[in-house]
């Protein structure tokens, strides 16, 4: 029995820009994407089937067999699951080499990132187990290697897996959002998370976003730029979310979050994540991050506090 314990951390996107229709029907994207400190413990016990396993007579059943707990008892343990689908592609991929593949994969997913909230909770959980079953099997993969596997599940889980298998924090990502190009540089700042108590279909708001025309579109370049130089103004510009357009029109506990960061805290700039729901406000040090999170707590809603950096 081998074992293994892995974080898998959320993510922010500092910038959003929906670019294009491709011809399979997905989004053309640019946007900047950020590790932060919010991370789900994931726990993997690896029990290879033992070869005299059988001498009592008994037919054991073949092949690699799942299990996975959680301390969210609504979240789904079976092949709806991220990390599910995650082990089962990569026993699709090198389930034949010795001792690999078949046997028990045991999975504790100890979830602190909010669920649906487009942090990608679900995409760092099955990027973990990519890395996770990559060690355990000892199969010598690289993180480019990695990424495109991760690629089949999801377009989150390439950046996942980046940034949980190298030392980069942030990425420009374009195509689907799994072409990568990793930042030397990132963001360096405290920053506050919250969210109303729903979730928003990713799917609905990329049906609907061709309706609109966005007036301001961020500057990647720039920003990447104002990274890199440690120019947060110009980064703070170009933090824009194109999809805000729909979410905050038709969603509107989430527009109201949006306000309340602006108008109680003290935050440099506050956007909405991915498509929603969740919305951050940046923060320079950590006594302000504690105070606005503990300030938009008390309106009742979830609410974390968190760095860029990895502490």
């Amino acid at each position: 029995m081998t074992e293994i314990h892995l974080r898998a951390y959320g993510k922010i996107n500092l910038s959003l820009d929906v670019t294009g229709v491709r011809p399979d029907g997905f989004h053309d994207l640019s946007t900047v994407m950020q590790r932060i400190s919010l991370y789900d413990r994931i726990h993997m016990v690896w029990e290879p089937e033992s070869p005299n396993q059988e001498g009592n007579g008994l037919q054991k059943e073949k092949g690699l067999r799942i299990r996975i707990r959680t301390n969210r008892p609504y979240l789904p343990t079976d092949e709806r699951n991220l990390a599910y689908k995650a082990a089962l592609l990569m026993e699709e991929r090198f389930g034949r080499q010795a001792g690999v593949g078949s046997g028990q994969l045991s999975i504790s997913i100890v979830k602190n990132i909010p669920v649906a909230a487009g942090l990608a909770g679900g995409s760092g959980n099955g990027a973990a187990v990519l890395i996770g079953l990559n060690r355990l099997w000892h199969l010598g993969l690289n993180t480019r290697q990695l990424c495109s596997l991760g690629e089949e599940l999801g377009s989150d889980v390439p950046f996942c897996v980046l940034v949980q298998n190298t030392r980069y924090r942030a990425a420009l990502a374009t195509g689907r959002g799994e072409v990568l190009r990793p930042l030397r540089k990132s963001m360096k700042k405290y920053i506050v998370l919250a969210k109303p108590p729903f979730g928003v279909s990713t799917k609905e708001v990329f049906r609907h976003i061709d309706e609109y025309h966005a007036e301001c579109h961020p500057d990647n370049q720039a920003l990447v730029q104002g990274l890199a130089a440690g120019d947060y103004e110009v980064v703070c510009r170009n933090m824009i979310n194109v999809l805000e357009l729909y979410t905050l029109e038709h969603y509107e506990p989430v527009k109201k979050l949006k306000e309340i960061f602006a108008e109680k805290t003290p935050a440099e700039k506050v956007l909405m994540s991915g498509s929603g729901p969740t919305v951050f406000g940046i923060y320079s040090s950590e006594r302000e991050a504690k105070k606005a999170c503990e300030t938009i707590r008390s309106l009742r809603y979830e609410a974390y506090w968190a760095s860029t950096d990895g502490r």
